[in-house]
């Protein structure tokens, strides 16, 4: 599946760097083509990950358009 900027995603399954994500809501900012394939996604949580760097990461299958 490909995601396009602006996409409302959810989270179908995580690493540990974002545990406790599955099942949260957010929006695409990049859909990969700038960081190798990882989706960059904000909105997902406010807790210090997503607070420093604005996004979170994840693989494309790790996501699900909502």
């Amino acid at each position: 599946m490909s995601f396009r900027k602006g996409d409302l995603v959810v989270v179908v399954a995580a690493g540990p760097e974002n545990a406790g994500t599955v099942g949260k809501t957010g929006v695409v900012v990049d859909d990969g083509a700038l960081s190798g394939g990882d989706i960059s996604v904000k909105g997902i949580d406010h807790r210090v990950v997503e607070a420093i760097k604005g996004y979170r990461s994840y693989m494309p299958h790790q996501l699900r358009k909502a």
